[in-house]
């Protein structure tokens, strides 16, 4: 895994927000390159679902020190949950339903997944609940 650097991040990110460019940095410093490709698709469309995931990254860095796998696993994770709404709904705005039709976007058929694979996933990604319940929306909880 190619480690990401600063300079690829300039050429790269054209947000004219330096503040915002610096964010990303510390988000995925130390990180593979597909953690700033997962973050590049969010921003594009949704800036503030972008801001929101790096600042959680980066509370998480500093209250527990996460492991990079972990942080790794967790931007990919809120990536493809803002993706798959299609960038069109910021992190503020989403219901409990709408995360309940993300997991269940994983569920497949038996005749499908005879091994039942995606139970796996599935599992892993109900983190996403307490990601939302503990940090990203208070709301979350009553909404």
């Amino acid at each position: 895994m190619q480690k990401h650097k600063t300079k690829e991040i300039d050429n790269n990110l054209n947000w004219n927000d330096p503040l915002f460019e610096r964010k990303i940095e510390n988000t995925i410093e130390g990180l593979s390159h597909d953690c700033f490709n997962w973050l590049k698709k969010v921003a594009t469309f949704s800036k503030e679902n972008a801001a929101i995931i790096s600042d959680y990254m980066m509370a998480m860095k500093t209250e527990i020190n996460l492991s990079d796998s972990y942080r790794r696993s967790i931007i990919i994770l809120l990536s493809k949950f803002s993706i798959f709404f299609k960038n069109q709904r910021t992190f503020k705005s989403i219901t409990r339903e709408d995360v309940l039709k993300f997991l269940d976007s994983y569920r497949k058929p038996e005749s499908v997944d005879t091994m039942h694979k995606w139970i796996g996933t599935y599992n892993t990604y109900r983190t996403l609940n307490e990601i939302l319940q503990m940090v990203i929306f208070p709301r979350y909880r009553t909404g």
